[in-house]
């Protein structure tokens, strides 16, 4: 009772605004500190992260939420899922001797001598919330290793109800899709999506049969094949989940749907769409919990100067910040880390996204629906009627969406937005191809940031070694045989194998100058403009790219793929 007299202590003194409220709900629950605890999540007393961490604290141990460190496969399997559900607890990690063990009662001595007989090892206790604890088991021990048993039930289930390519006349497909054996089977797959931080699950058919492919920091790689009635029953489930008309298999449709797994609350974006051998459905993950640490600018691997020069240009009260890159290249995250960066109680932040990744607290967030008409420019102006600070557009994409972002600009408005080009100075020339005349592009155009996301080595099988001539020679001007060291990734189970883990980004910054406004002016060509930004000191994506590689973030081959040539720079001198 003691550490729970602790916790309330240390609440009170959090929120004293709400003692009264702590106090009634203390005495009724301080029996049951995981009912407490879970009774202020849901009351929101503190953010839950804050409430674990200071249950932690009076427990005297550490609080590790086990949903957001990737958890190695030698790890999470030395603890049989029997007994992590019995137990309520998961391997995390293991030092030499010693197991971090995740657990709802780090202080049960009891337990603690368990699971040390069972794993040989010494274990360093961990406080998890018992919710996440649950979550995880399913995410590591519970899904993956059933897909196989899941398939099999399904497979026996189908006979006369599914053929090829869509479901028999005469089949209830309510009965089909809610089948526990078909909704295990899909979160089986999502489930492996997560634990492998992918970004989209693809349901793909073929000639013979399907597959399910999903993209891993980046790229495609295939998870299981499938028979078709499988594929087509798990599509109608995506459909019966987003609301689409099952029985429409030859036009493409679009929706959304979200589940939840314990504390793991997640959105999807869906699409569908015919193929030569079937529908395809690919699944967006959206807002995956595993990438809230990212929404900072701290944390997205900003060279020091351009992270200073970003925010510079978001302190000012006006004027547009262009993120620009292809789809999938973390935009959209640094507007986010850029909104975090400047959210204050004295500010009205507003978006407009097309869709909504993640849910923000303080600002408020608009999704586009094309469908009803409800456009990025519609949205806009409606927005400028209601007295905003800071806009977050998606997506400048006409040239109506253009015209009133520039105007808000010029109107004392903070505008971030992103465009699709491939480099950063591009992007002022495509406003005015787009039809925004230069006079108003030029003043308005604060800082235009360029950015691709490349494979980060994985830190449990990174090695070191000596580069090659041939390797360095097409990225280094004047090389001369310099020795240089990189790093590459051996395989392991945390990465599967890639050696690979995780994504960060490489950037190229470009503060708009007053010389550059008026080669924008001017309509001045963009090699013009990309020398003037020289002259002051820019540096290309592959530069930042290069920095990388050398101080072993990722590779030269990742370098390489995703970004065009330049001139190189001297790995010594840089």
């Amino acid at each position: 009772m003691s550490n729970v007299s602790e916790f309330l202590a240390a609440v009170r003194l959090q929120v004293p605004a709400q003692t009264q409220l702590i106090n009634a709900r203390a005495e009724l629950l301080q029996d049951d500190p995981m009912r407490l605890l879970k009774d202020f999540m849901d009351r929101s007393i503190l953010p839950k992260g804050r409430l674990c961490q200071l249950w932690a604290d009076s427990l005297g141990v550490a609080y590790v939420s086990p949903m957001t460190v990737a958890i190695p496969t030698d790890s999470y399997e030395q603890l049989p899922v029997e007994v992590a559900r019995r137990v309520q607890a998961i391997a995390l990690n293991s030092i030499g001797d010693t197991v971090t063990v995740a657990m709802v009662e780090p202080l049960n001595t009891r337990q603690i001598e368990s699971l040390s007989k069972i794993l040989g090892k010494n274990i360093s206790p961990v406080f998890s919330h018992p919710e996440e604890i649950s979550t995880v088991i399913d995410m590591y021990l519970g899904h993956e290793g059933n897909i196989a048993a899941n398939l099999l039930t399904v497979c026996e289930q189908l006979p006369g109800m599914i053929g090829a390519r869509e479901i028999k006349k005469g089949t209830d497909v309510a009965d089909l899709v809610e089948s526990k054996a078909v909704i295990e089977l899909l979160n089986s797959i999502i489930l492996t999506a997560y634990r492998r931080r992918a970004s989209d699950i693809h349901f793909e058919t073929r000639a013979e049969d399907s597959r399910v492919r999903m993209r891993i920091d980046g790229d495609m790689q295939t998870i299981m094949d499938l028979p078709r009635s499988v594929h087509v029953t798990l599509v109608v489930r995506v459909k019966v989940l987003c609301q689409l008309d099952v029985a429409q298999n030859r036009l493409p449709q679009d929706g959304a749907f979200e589940l939840n797994f314990g504390t793991l609350s997640t959105a999807f974006r869906v699409s569908t769409m015919p193929s030569l051998y079937g529908e395809k459905a690919v699944l967006r993950l959206l807002g995956s919990p595993l990438d809230q640490s990212m929404l900072s600018l701290d944390n997205l691997g900003f060279p020091r100067s351009a992270l200073e020069a970003i925010k510079r240009v978001i302190s000012r009260p006006n004027g547009i910040l262009i993120v620009c890159g292809p789809t999938g290249s973390g935009k959209t995250t640094t507007l986010y880390g850029c909104i975090n960066q400047i959210n204050r109680p004295d500010l009205n932040i507003t978006t407009i996204e097309d869709p909504v990744e993640y849910r923000l607290t303080d600002i408020t967030q608009h999704q586009v629906n094309a469908g009803i008409g409800l456009s990025f420019a519609r949205v806009l102006r409606s927005i400028m009627r209601q007295d905003p600070d800071v806009i977050l557009i998606g997506e400048i994409r006409d040239l109506e969406t253009a015209l009133i972002a520039t105007e808000a600009a010029l109107t004392g408005h903070l505008v971030l937005t992103t465009l699709h080009t491939n480099n950063a100075l591009q992007a002022v020339t495509r406003l005015v191809e787009i039809g925004v005349d230069p006079y108003l592009v030029a003043p308005t155009t604060m800082g235009v940031l360029s950015q691709r996301l490349v494979r980060r080595l994985c830190s449990s099988c990174k090695e070191q070694y000596q580069a090659t001539e041939q390797e360095l020679a097409p990225f280094f001007s004047g090389y001369e045989g310099i020795p240089v060291t990189l790093c590459r990734g051996r395989g392991c189970p945390k990465c599967f194998g890639t050696g690979y883990s995780g994504r960060v980004g490489i950037y190229e910054f470009v503060e708009v100058s007053e010389k550059m406004r008026e080669l924008i002016t001017e309509k001045q060509s963009v090699a013009l403009l990309i020398e003037e930004a020289k002259r002051v000191g820019h540096h290309s994506l592959r530069y930042d790219g290069l920095k990388k590689a050398l101080i072993g973030w990722t590779s030269l081959e990742e370098v390489e793929r995703s970004t065009l040539a330049d001139v190189g720079f001297n790995p010594i001198e840089s």
